[in-house]
């Protein structure tokens, strides 16, 4: 009988092969050959020596480890921690979870038809089951990763005993935290929080965000994060570091692919095309600038790591004033640093200019104007004159100019999404989570400024087409959405194209967006805000190959002269929205018409998840907006009052 073997010859002899209960040292039942140990250990060395990091065109990655027994009442959760898909190098689409590339059976073999998912995810909801989780993010799926040495957090509002404990245990204690806020008073309790858990944590430190106006808010919400083997990743999200907005209420994130350093030769000076990740790069680079000192570790750092794997472009906003000049012009520099919804107004100019290009037909066969969806959680006071100056911006980005007439916005391109009271008492929290939501509707002018919106509000509720359902109409809303349909969702056609979208952390404000002052020709950003644009053409192949040929300045001087020059596009691409999970189904609805079904030009689907259900309901005659300094004498879902049983 062939002796016991050692512990490292079956480790050794296991890398390769796994030997049955009867077998001895080696598969043949021979004693082992010192030189074929040698030789698979060396490979094993060899093959662990490799990042344990999933490679940035991955969409599925390696589960995170989960804390145990660290948050009372946390659910299992269906969905793993994926990197997002990297456009840059197409991820082979996948059908239902498995890995084989999904090819419709109609079409002909060199159409196969690629699906991407959604690039925003929604996050996971404690109180809802699995089946209504598939593919949400939790906070432990962001922060988990053991590898994890260096973690900057933007937000608005902490909680950082809570925060910390989403760190794996084994670093918690040692990883470097950075906190960046905006609670500059003394007597502020978010402030005092903050500062006293940083003496409980000698790994946390803090920063204040330098805010020279009083109305305006540190209101970003974006974690940096850098790990062990070199690589870092930028998430950028919705929900404050506050334990009730990663449990029920609804959020979402987008999430870069994991970012390797650059070579040590490679250097990228261009600020690139819009949508590309040289271009993320450079914004990136730019609204950090705007903390002054107190990023600049960060900035350098970052500077140091290859972002082309990203697809998306910034918006985001900071403290600041532009002249009006600067906007207007259809062929201002792509350069010039615009925040708000300057900075969106650009970036929407770019996308419009290359669908007109890339599709001049869509065009000429349109029989509905755009839709524009705006769903927030809080409406701020809004004039007239701003609604005139922002609702136009997503609608008619081509034909706003400096010698463009004066526009009013029109209600009906627009859908608002803001809960009513009934919709807040019938979520998961009931009144509770109403506190997170805001606007104000106790005086004259705010039922003025109501009124004027009333055409456009819809509820948070539960749509009548099972179909296209959210899953997510009992989870109120934190999220802040603004995606552009090609038409409007209604019951014979509620899941139109969509031609762009964003997820972000600004609301409805003159704040959050910036306001045109007429006498200073000048437009005034008050708050720091953050955000990510998407729309389907990000996702060709060649998106990065455009970019070597013209520049976003080309493009939109041209545009501007009405001289858009057609390209053929070597693949049809499409993004519709998706309910339930984050990748599309190939349906007879999406098949394309039968002039391009006859070409050979692959078609390609990327998914959007949307957090809310169409069509939309708008609101009925006699519903209000949820405010919280209203009175509801109505019990909740829990039979409480508010504001009396909130005391």
């Amino acid at each position: 009988m062939a002796s016991r073997p050692s512990k490292r010859i079956k480790l050794d002899s296991g890398q390769h092969d796994v030997p049955s209960a009867s077998q001895g040292s080696s598969p043949d039942g021979n004693l082992a050959n010192p030189a074929s140990i040698r030789a698979k250990r060396a490979a094993f060395l060899s093959s662990i020596s490799r990042s344990i990091s999933p490679p940035g065109i991955s969409r599925s990655g390696t589960t995170t480890p989960q804390p145990q027994n660290e948050m009372k009442g946390a659910v299992k959760r269906e969905a793993t921690s994926r990197s997002p898909p990297s456009p840059n190098h197409s991820p082979k689409p996948v059908h239902e979870g498995s890995d084989v590339p999904f090819t419709d059976s109609k079409s002909k073999p060199a159409s196969a038809t690629k699906l991407l998912p959604s690039p925003f995810r929604l996050t996971t909801i404690r109180d809802l089951p699995p089946s209504k989780n598939v593919d949400s993010v939790s906070l432990y799926d962001i922060l988990g990763n053991p590898l994890i040495k260096e973690a900057w957090i933007f937000n608005y509002c902490f909680d950082v005993d809570w925060l910390m404990t989403h760190f794996d245990s084994d670093i918690r204690s040692s990883v470097k935290v950075k906190i960046l806020h905006g609670s500059w008073k003394n007597d502020s309790l978010n402030k005092i929080g903050i500062d006293d858990a940083c003496r409980r944590w000698p790994n946390v430190e803090a920063a204040t965000a330098y805010l020279p106006d009083q109305f305006g808010t540190h209101h970003s919400k974006m974690f940096v994060l850098f790990t062990h083997d070199d690589l870092a990743q930028v998430v950028i999200h919705t929900a404050n570091m506050l334990e009730k907005d990663w449990t029920n209420m609804t959020q979402a994130a987008w999430l870069s692919p994991m970012l390797p350093l650059l070579e040590v030769k490679q250097v990228i000076n261009k600020s690139g095309k819009i949508g590309t990740g040289t271009r993320f790069k450079h914004d990136l680079l730019a609204y950090l600038a705007a903390y002054g000192s107190k990023t600049k570790p960060l900035r350098e750092q970052l500077a140091q790591f290859d972002f082309r794997s990203v697809r998306g472009a910034l918006v985001a906003s900071v403290p600041s004033r532009m002249k009006e000049s600067a906007v207007t012009q259809n062929n201002a520099a792509v350069d010039v640093k615009l925040w708000g919804y300057p900075s969106l107004l650009r970036a929407l100019r770019s996308i419009l200019l290359h669908q007109q290009q890339t599709n001049p037909s869509d065009k000429q066969t349109s029989t509905e104007p755009p839709h524009i969806v705006c769903q927030i959680s809080s409406i701020a006071t809004l004039p007239q004159s701003w609604l005139n100056q922002f609702f136009p911006v997503f609608y008619s980005a081509l034909q706003s100019t400096s010698s463009s007439p004066p526009r009013e916005w029109e209600p009906k391109h627009i859908s608002i999404i803001y809960p009513t009271p009934q919709n807040v008492a019938t979520s998961l929290d009931g009144y509770a989570s109403g506190g997170s939501i805001h606007t104000k509707a106790q005086s004259a002018a705010h039922l003025k400024q109501i009124a004027s919106l009333r055409n456009s509000l819809c509820q948070w509720t539960k749509g009548m087409t099972k179909e296209t359902r959210a899953g997510r109409d009992e989870a109120a809303p934190h999220i802040k959405t603004y995606v552009c349909f090609t038409s409007k969702p209604t019951t014979s056609h509620p899941r139109p194209e969509v031609k762009w979208a964003l997820l972000t952390s600004a609301n409805l404000s003159q704040q959050a967006w910036g306001s045109l002052r007429p006498k200073d020709k000048e437009i005034v950003v008050q708050s720091y805000e953050i955000g990510v644009l998407v729309w389907p053409e990000l996702f060709a192949e060649n998106f990065d190959a455009e970019e070597a040929g013209e520049t976003d300045q080309q493009q939109v001087a041209d545009g501007g002269n009405g001289n858009a020059v057609h390209r053929e596009p070597t693949e049809k691409i499409k993004m519709i929205p998706v309910f339930g999970k984050d990748t599309p189904q190939p349906q007879p609805s999406h098949t394309l018409d039968a002039a391009v079904a006859e070409s050979s030009r692959p078609e390609t689907l990327v998914g959007l998840r949307v957090p809310y259900d169409l069509p939309l309901t708008p609101y009925e005659k006699g519903d209000m907006p949820w405010s919280p300094q209203g009175v509801y004498e109505q019990p909740d879902r829990w039979g409480r009052r508010w504001p009396r049983d909130f005391a």
